[in-house]
């Protein structure tokens, strides 16, 4: 029997733990121990904790942060995707889960970062890769976190900005994948007709083939109230031309999401346009805060290692070389007359000491 694999990819508050918890009750598995709930998703996170450690415990190395909104970002996440050893671990581990299930699905809102180690992995263990992009407006998804994840303490500018980046990105560096792009508000609406598409386009009948009592599994996790964020734009404070970037890049994907609309080459043209402009307003951004940033880390430079000025004996001032302008106004005096100095206008004596000083 075949394998299959469907990475759900996507930013966090978006939707992707619905979807995990529903293809996980119609037959594929969610590895154990999984992330245990808590007020921020009750019904659960669908997350494999293996998977949620290593991923975080590989942002840390890379200094990449979950919704890292630098473009540069991704070029140290994928030296991390290259390292033998990180493919290794992963490759052990998801061969264990495969021995006792053909079906797995690995959730993780870290796991856009680590599409490419994923993708190569689960091919080397002959299994069918998918990777789900969900999709939600990003004014609700930066106002969830906001309301949830206040304890970081970033800005919503910084945010939208996040979503920017880790979207366009993660659209690029699945272009070469089997994948498929669903609206969070279709899984609400009705699940069904989402796992239909899904089924069809992956080739996996089993997802509408489950039982009848699997599928009732599925229906318990699709809570309408747990849609707690309908926030427009109106009510973050970001920049107007990020918003109307964002805006544009969600208008985008939201194609990519229709069905039977398949990679259109105008939308991915437009996409690689859209991240091309982010790029260069994120790099201006950096110059324009320049002055912040140079800030913050002169009083770094200046700080010695503790311990280091008890070390140091302090050295007489090295003698300074004589200014030529002073070598030549000593010379001046000794060689010209006092009375044909005196003829020498100020101003041109002022000019050629500034000359040579």
């Amino acid at each position: 029997m075949s394998r299959d694999l469907i990475l759900v990819a996507g930013s966090g508050r978006s939707g992707t733990s619905l979807f995990a918890n529903i293809v996980g009750n119609l037959g594929f598995y969610v590895p154990e121990p999984q992330v245990k709930s808590d007020d921020t998703n009750p019904r659960g996170f669908g997350e494999p904790q293996w998977v949620v450690d290593q991923h975080m415990a590989l942002l840390r190395r890379a200094n990449v942060h979950a919704s890292d909104a630098r473009p540069a970002a991704w070029a140290d996440t994928a030296k991390i995707c290259l390292d033998e050893q990180v493919s290794a671990e992963v490759r052990q581990w998801l061969e264990k889960q495969f021995s006792g299930h053909d079906r797995v699905v690995i959730k993780d809102p870290r796991l856009l970062w680590f599409l490419p180690l994923w993708n190569r992995v689960g091919g080397e263990l002959d299994a069918n890769v998918h990777v789900v992009t969900v999709l939600r407006h990003p004014a609700e998804v930066v106002s969830s976190k906001s309301h949830w994840y206040s304890y970081m303490s970033l800005t919503d500018a910084n945010r939208v900005a996040g979503w920017v980046n880790t979207m366009l990105f993660t659209e690029r560096a699945t272009r070469e994948c089997r994948r498929a792009f669903i609206r969070f508000e279709d899984l609400l609406e009705d699940w069904t007709q989402t796992i239909a598409r899904i089924s069809t386009q992956f080739d996996i009948p089993s997802l509408v083939n489950a039982r009848a009592r699997n599928q009732a599994s599925a229906d318990s996790f699709v809570d309408h109230s747990l849609r707690r964020s309908r926030a427009t734009w109106e009510d973050l404070d970001a920049p107007k031309a990020l918003v109307y970037l964002a805006e544009q890049v969600w208008e985008d994907l939201l194609l990519l999401a229709e069905p039977g609309s398949g990679d259109d080459d105008a939308v991915l043209s437009r996409l690689d346009e859209h991240r091309e402009e982010y790029t260069t307003f994120y790099r201006y951004a950096e110059h324009v805060a320049q002055s912040t940033t140079m800030a913050a880390t002169r009083p770094l430079l200046r700080r010695k290692p503790p311990g280091q000025e008890a070390k140091e004996t302090p050295k007489p001032p090295a003698p300074q070389p004589e200014p030529l302008a002073d070598l030549l106004l000593t010379l001046v005096r000794r060689l010209v007359p006092a009375r044909a100095r005196g003829l020498i206008p100020l101003r041109l004596k002022r000019a050629l000491f500034e000359m040579f000083r």
